[in-house]
């Protein structure tokens, strides 16, 4: 490769990166999958650094030269569907190494399916509704869970204040829903107001990220899972403050 080409490379590895941690990936898997794609077009010394804000990487070209760029990762979140996309992505680029020109270009033309919101919203609205029933409610209880579940998903995609701060959003989310529960018992649509509310508040447990907190310590990425345990904790926080403050303002059923 030439210069201008080893340039242009290291931009798309770190790209794909990027893209698997704002999907969730494990910053250990991150690191592996750049260091197989460099290791796939021969850069055998490549030294890669990622944590869930930052990915740093350092390749030595054919011509003995050291490359060496930084990405900045801003978003974050869990879309395993796209991560098993990305994954797809990486192991033919590592099969096939096509030349950087058609790498480059396979990237930025990539278009990110449009979500299905109708499925995606029955899906938010049996979630809801079948904690409620599971955790001791009755039918009415899981129709209520299931009502405030379609607020929660217009909240979770339309509310911009998701883009700005994730402990924010889910506090205010949480009380929104916390209200429109409470409302619903108020109008006899539901019946138990803690059941109703326990299966919406499942829908915003960060469980997945707690789990890749512990799983990011016990692969000795200490940084990473602590930040990200902090992040899960945050928001735990978040949830029963929001919840609780609703309950308070407005008395609960009574």
């Amino acid at each position: 490769m030439t210069e201008k080409e080893c340039d242009v490379f290291l931009e798309d590895v770190l790209e794909i990166g990027r893209r698997l941690v704002e999907t969730g990936a494990e910053v250990r898997r991150v690191e592996d999958t750049i260091t197989r794609i460099c290791t796939a077009y021969g850069f055998d010394d490549c030294e890669i650094y990622a944590v869930t804000s930052l990915i740093v990487a350092t390749i030595k070209g054919p011509d003995g030269k050291h490359y060496t760029q930084s990405v900045r990762v801003v978003s974050s979140g869990t879309d395993l569907g796209r991560l098993e996309e990305l994954n797809a992505q990486s192991r033919y680029i590592c099969e096939n190494t096509p030349s950087v020109e058609e790498l480059t270009k396979s990237i930025k033309s990539y278009e990110r399916p449009k979500p299905k919101p109708v499925i995606k919203c029955i899906g938010y609205m049996l979630a809801a509704g079948g904690f409620a029933v599971f955790f001791g409610g009755g039918w009415q209880d899981g129709l209520a869970s299931a009502a405030v579940a379609i607020a929660i998903y217009l909240m979770d995609y339309n509310l911009k204040l998701r883009n700005i701060n994730t402990v924010i959003y889910t506090f205010v989310a949480s009380l929104l829903s916390g209200c429109i529960a409470i409302l619903f018992v108020h109008l006899g649509f539901g019946i138990n107001i803690d059941k109703v509310m326990i299966g919406d508040i499942m829908l915003f447990i960060p469980g997945l990220l707690l789990v890749s907190s512990v799983k990011e310590m016990f692969n000795r990425d200490i940084v990473t899972g602590l930040y990200r345990m902090i992040e899960a904790v945050l928001i735990a926080v978040a949830i029963a403050g929001g919840f609780a403050l609703s309950y308070y303002l407005f008395g609960g059923a009574a």
